[in-house]
């Protein structure tokens, strides 16, 4: 894990901690522009992964299912994905209330 010093943020977004603006902070390579490009990249997972999910429900709805298992796999990927978001939502928004009480 690498962890970008303070250093080279301004005032503003080191008092804020959060960029103004997100496509420079991840064209930047700054923290919070690659904790976007991660939360970003689990959302399209999810997004992508669902939407496999839901045609091959369909499939299977309307009995056009050559593969079962590649159905019960798909399925799954988009749980998993869903979960992974989930999750990194969660530890996230715990980290940032764990940051606000930190006495300076």
């Amino acid at each position: 894990m690498f962890i970008v010093p303070l250093s080279g943020l301004s005032s503003a977004e080191a008092v804020s901690g959060v960029s103004q603006n997100h496509t420079s902070a991840s064209q930047t390579g700054g923290a919070a522009g690659a904790f976007f490009d991660i939360f970003n990249d689990a959302l399209e997972d999810v997004r992508v992964t669902s939407e496999i999910a839901r045609q091959d429900s369909y499939k299977v709805a309307t009995g056009n299912v050559e593969d079962v298992a590649q159905v019960m796999l798909n399925s799954l990927q988009a749980t998993t994905a869903l979960e992974t978001a989930t999750q990194l939502t969660s530890r996230a928004v715990s980290a940032y209330k764990e940051i606000m009480q930190m006495q300076i």
